[in-house]
């Protein structure tokens, strides 16, 4: 229980869930301008002193991608939200409103590691109001300990090869729309790329050398990489050849409702996902699968899982994924009985 002046927060004020509300976050956060306008309306300032502003470097700072920023926004202003249904300003809360709605989150249904990435903003958010003196030291380290449940690591389904190949056959190539499926399912196949590496592509972003096609893409944490395209450069270039794009326009674009003219906008992560389950299910696939479904991210973790079973080494991936920590990349196979065996094997003590 925590006692603000009059107001009694109890943990049954959120016991039932969370207070339905709208909550409006900008589609455009790129700037720093946008993401400090977002963020004064968001919190009110207090005296003379604006929180809001404090802020600011940093989430420009730790959440690069546009996408992260509208997802990290509406994660605190969610929060913001239901503090404001119980009368509590961002400055006045403690670590018992943390956990008061940990739980609610929890009650309402949420995946662990949904509630672990909201309460990761919340804990970086208090932590700058603590280095600018907003709270006091003793509040962001009660903040801090309130921790996040443990999440199963790369839950996330791969597809069998027979699945894979079925599903990157599935667009008609004889429509604008299917050409462009096509060619953007085999580069993710064959570049194992991040879904929004490959959907934030321009055509500018394609390199030719002597010997092969690349495309450059900008992944995790603004870190430009240069990948192979290899046999899927000839369905880019049948695409490219149909719809007659520009340099500077997105590789693989949007389209107007005619499903044949491109509108100039790169497809949304939730595009791609219904595009994903689209073809996934065209090709016999269960999308709802048991624990997480099919999804965007399914793609790059079944080229990864594809290029491992067929015996690349952990490094060769490694490299391919764009992994910092090779612990990461063993996520990505899965162990077979056969493998202690086929170790035993090299013994050569006899």
């Amino acid at each position: 229980m925590t006692t603000k002046g009059e107001l009694v927060v109890m943990p049954e004020d959120l016991e039932s869930g969370l207070t339905p509300g709208r909550i409006d976050v900008p589609r455009d956060l790129s700037s720093s301008a946008r993401v400090a306008g977002f963020l004064s309306e968001l919190i009110p300032a207090v005296g003379h002193s604006d929180a809001a502003a404090v802020l600011v470097p940093w989430f420009c700072d730790v959440v690069k991608s546009p996408h992260s920023r509208r997802a990290y926004g509406r994660d605190l202003a969610e929060f913001v939200f239901q503090m404001g249904e119980l009368g509590i300003h961002p400055l006045h809360v403690t670590g018992d409103e943390i956990r008061i709605y940990k739980e609610a989150l929890r009650r309402g249904g949420l995946r662990k590691s949904t509630i672990a990435r909201k309460l990761s903003v919340l804990r970086g958010v208090f932590e700058q109001f603590g280095k600018r003196g907003y709270i006091d030291w003793e509040t962001v380290g009660d903040i801090q300990s309130v921790s996040s449940d443990s999440v199963d690591k790369n839950t996330t389904p791969a597809l069998s090869e027979k699945e894979a190949k079925a599903m990157l056959h599935a667009p008609n190539i004889e429509t604008v729309q299917g050409l462009r499926d096509y060619a953007m399912l085999f580069t993710y196949f064959i570049t194992a790329c991040r879904a929004s590496a490959v959907a934030n592509a321009k055509v500018s972003d394609l390199e030719r050398t002597e010997t092969n096609w690349y495309l450059v893409v900008t992944e995790k944490r603004e870190k430009t990489e240069r990948k192979s395209l290899l046999e899927a450069a000839e369905a880019i270039h049948a695409w490219l050849e149909r719809s007659k794009l520009v340099e500077n326009a997105p590789l693989f674009p949007a389209l107007e409702r005619d499903r044949v003219t491109p509108t100039g906008r790169h497809l949304s992560s939730r595009q791609v996902l219904n595009l994903v389950k689209k073809y996934a299910r065209s090709a016999g696939i269960q999308v709802e699968r048991v624990g997480r479904g099919v999804c965007s991210h399914s793609l790059r973790k079944t080229a990864l899982t594809n290029a491992l079973n067929h015996g690349a080494k952990m490094e060769q991936v490694q490299a391919l994924a764009g992994h910092a920590d090779i612990r990461t990349t063993q996520l990505y196979y899965e162990n077979k009985e056969s493998d202690a065996e086929d170790a035993a094997r090299h013994i050569q003590i006899r």
